[in-house]
């Protein structure tokens, strides 16, 4: 789609080499998810994709005779939703805008093409060496014994994006779920031990803020 990634991001060499460090792939992908190959972008790994790059999903397809059987209809309409997942200096007014008039533009003459966009929040990023995050980062270490490796990640908290930009005020986001912990199905779950190690993670990231913060100023 035209102009879809001219404001992305680009990930940095030293950025791409620590998401080199963490232990995620292709056959991990296909374990997960049970696909026979991962696709995506040429030129990025599994999880440069998964955190680095933007998507656009199509998360539903309806329209004309889906009952049992067939039925030589015509639908008079057909119906999608997708969704994109959009990355640093992506605008997602923007994107919406240009996501339609590209899709309007591409369409057959016969056919007109309607769009309804439900939301958007713009993208954020927290730098690495910010003293918030490096404080983290050693609390992790105190705790779990190794130092974590920072990777990009899709998702949708909107508040993070809005303590940036009307606050400017970063946002520290310290994970302890596992990658099998099922986030948001109904089967979701998260593991006890990992519970009381965070707990304990916490406790040490705010002692060693203060100090952190302090050497910044």
């Amino acid at each position: 789609m035209p102009g879809f990634y001219d404001d992305v991001l680009p990930l940095s060499e030293e950025e791409r080499a620590e998401l080199a460090r963490i232990p995620y792939g292709e056959a991990e992908l296909r374990a997960d998810t049970g696909v026979p190959r991962a696709w995506g972008e040429p030129g990025f790994t599994v999880v440069e994709r998964i955190g680095g790059r933007p998507s656009l999903d199509v998360n539903g397809l309806w329209g004309g005779f889906t009952g049992e059987g067939a039925k030589t209809v015509i639908p008079a309409r057909a119906y999608a939703k997708i969704s994109m997942r959009l990355v640093p200096n992506q605008d997602p007014d923007q994107v919406a805008q240009a996501t339609l008039a590209y899709l309007q533009h591409i369409a057959p003459p016969t056919v007109t093409v309607q769009g309804r966009i439900f939301h958007g929040t713009p993208p954020a990023i927290v730098p690495r060496d910010h003293p918030a995050m490096r404080a983290a980062a050693d609390a992790y270490e105190r705790v779990w014994g190794r130092r974590p490796i920072f990777t990009r990640e899709g998702g949708s908290i909107p508040v993070v994006a809005l303590f940036t930009t009307q606050l400017n005020m970063p946002t520290v986001l310290m994970g302890f779920g596992l990658r099998d912990d099922n986030l948001h199905a109904p089967n979701e779950k998260f593991y006890l031990p990992n519970f009381h190690r965070g707990v304990e993670t916490a406790v040490h990231f705010f002692h060693l803020l203060p100090a952190a913060l302090k050497a910044h100023a």
